[in-house]
């Protein structure tokens, strides 16, 4: 199961992990008081509008936009709710936004990137870092593969304190950060474990210029077998961003799979 970057910075924050805070457009009657409560409680003129699909490359869709001032942010949102995304996940028929994100707009130095997700051929989890955070980095992996770090977590032990160093490491951050990126790397792989997520990824992670590591964005994804533990979290999905034969599907505790007319079953 998939949740929206709003909900799944909301359960990253109860793990104590800094984040792009925001506040939930579903409604554009209500744009000019949501973008004035954004302005007010992080006490600047320019905001961050970003549409909320389950899908990445939002940001080179145009779905993403930095706006200077409240009517900047206003027209921006009215024009973005609504509209049809298409992006590289997305597939050719694109997602219409029914939910927008206004959040503060912060000053970046550095983006990185961290993944957490299972690695099923070693049976392990794998913890991957990039100093090369961002919209690209697929293409980082692709043409430049030694930029990404990677440790694999032993199940009997956990995430251990020389792991998260090598992390640090291969972010390549300053020694002054090492002790805040610490702790940020124990909650995160904490809110991993005890959410029984299977991909917490959060690109980027940023620097920010008054030297602040914040979750900038997030992706969270869920195990549909451990949702019966988490019906906090299975309340937040939304029907509108899912196929609605796995959906139906789903209410019966199946998993389905679809086929075209080249898959044949042997």
């Amino acid at each position: 199961m998939k949740i929206h970057e709003y909900q799944g910075k909301a359960l990253l924050k109860e793990f104590n992990i800094p984040i792009q805070d925001g506040f939930l457009l579903e409604d554009v009657k209500d744009t000019k008081e949501i973008v004035k409560k954004t302005q007010k409680t992080f006490n600047s003129e320019a905001v961050i509008v970003k549409a909320q699909i389950h899908a990445g490359g939002r940001g080179k869709a145009g779905g993403v936009k930095y706006c200077s001032s409240a009517n900047i942010a206003e027209e921006t949102a009215i024009d973005l709710m609504g509209k049809t995304l298409v992006t590289h996940q997305t597939g050719p028929e694109g997602k219409e936004v029914k939910k927008i994100f206004i959040t503060e707009a912060l000053d970046i130095e550095k983006e990185y990137y961290i993944a957490i997700t299972l690695d099923r051929s070693k049976e392990k989890d794998v913890i991957m870092v990039s100093p090369e955070g961002g919209v690209d980095i697929e293409k980082v992996a692709e043409e430049t593969p030694e930029k990404i770090f990677k440790v694999w977590i032993e199940p009997n032990y956990g995430l251990r304190t020389f792991q998260i160093q090598e992390l640090v490491t291969g972010l390549g951050l300053d020694k002054s950060f090492h002790k805040e990126a610490i702790q940020f790397f124990k909650n995160l792989y904490k809110c991993y474990e005890d959410l029984d997520c299977t991909i917490l990824e959060v690109n980027p992670l940023v620097l920010t210029e008054d030297s602040k590591i914040i979750a900038l964005d997030s992706k969270l994804n869920f195990d549909d077998n451990a949702l019966y533990k988490h019906p906090e979290i299975a309340n937040m999905r939304d029907p509108d961003e899912e196929d609605l034969t796995e959906l139906e599907a789903s209410k019966y505790g199946l998993n389905y799979i679809r086929f075209n007319r080249y898959n044949t079953i042997k």
